[in-house]
């Protein structure tokens, strides 16, 4: 007898379609199919794997809930009526602040230009440090929850991803680099591929007068630890979002073993929240409290010996 976690053996999508339509990767579709036993999709001639439209579905479903924050091995075992009860609880109401207003129209309109022109206006009338910290930070969680709801396709999400981290880097482009301390290295952990909040996090760094490097997404410790030496950096930023599946306390606590000493570690994202007892030298913080955390550092350094 066929389930809801069923593939039939005459059809389905292939996993680069199950991607595109979910939004998760590869890499997690498979990993979890060992961890967790779901999804369990049927093979094609040639052994390649094909999920059902219930599966996809549910991975749905799934996603969705994990961007409110829940665990993926605490969801695949329920049912889909399972998983929309608490979807429907946990989905916020939507709530459009003023100046996110016509964003969900421009993404569903499904013209990149009217998104692109959109943001850049928003950057225009309100300069960079605000466009960060007052637009960005509220229309993030707001097209991420217009996707739970239905009102946005995957696409359309990864729309908004990719016209944000173009206005971002066009606009760092046009930044002269930093020459103050603290030299700040930015990146992430492996299994972590979202990249919008380093981009934020990077902009207030530069506006700060700050010397920042970004190392882009899923650098294994190891590299972490070996490029902070050789850059001689003086913090390492990392960035966890709600779908990490890893525990960023423990990449933490192994990074700690791992940098020299001296190397302070800052992180922050919607994946941090909960977190308990990390090492001295990890502070956790949100972009508000960015630009005091660079006082702070600042303040704690000895003065320079006269020559």
């Amino acid at each position: 007898m066929m389930n809801e976690d069923s593939a039939p053996s005459d059809g389905g999508l292939p996993i680069a379609a199950v991607e595109r339509e979910t939004g998760i990767s590869k890499d997690l579709l498979r990993m979890w199919e060992r961890r967790y036993g779901f999804p369990q999709p049927a093979r094609d001639a040639a052994g390649d794997r094909l999920y059902s439209a219930a599966q996809v579905g549910k991975l749905k479903q799934v996603r969705r809930l994990m961007d409110l924050g829940f665990r993926p091995g605490k969801l695949v075992g329920q049912s889909m009526a399972q998983l929309e009860a608490l979807a429907q609880v946990h989905t916020p109401a939507r709530v459009v602040p003023d100046v996110c207003a016509g964003l969900i129209d421009a993404l569903s309109g499904h013209d990149a230009l009217a998104v692109r022109e959109l943001l850049r206006h928003r950057l225009f009338e309100l300069g960079l440090r605000r466009f960060v910290g007052d637009f960005l930070a509220v229309a993030n969680p707001l097209v991420g929850e217009a996707w739970m709801r239905g009102e946005l396709r995957v696409y359309e999400e990864h729309l908004y991803s990719e016209e944000v981290k173009r206005v971002l880097r066009e606009t760092l482009a046009g930044i002269p680099a930093g020459l103050q301390s603290p030299r700040v290295m930015l990146t992430t952990c492996p299994g972590e591929q979202h990249l919008i909040g380093l981009l934020m996090v990077e902009a207030l760094l530069r506006l700060a007068g700050c010397d920042a490097i970004a190392f882009g997404t899923q650098m294994p410790l190891t590299d972490i630890a070996s490029a902070a030496h050789k850059h001689r950096v003086d913090v390492v930023v990392l960035s966890f979002s709600a779908s990490y599946e890893a525990s960023p306390q423990t990449d933490v606590a192994v990074l700690d073993t791992l940098l020299p000493d001296g190397i302070e570690v800052w992180l922050g994202g919607a994946g941090c929240r909960g977190l308990k007892r990390l090492p001295a030298r990890a502070t956790l913080l949100t972009l508000d409290q960015l630009d005091a955390c660079v006082s702070g550092w600042r303040e704690r350094q000895p003065p320079a010996i006269a020559v």
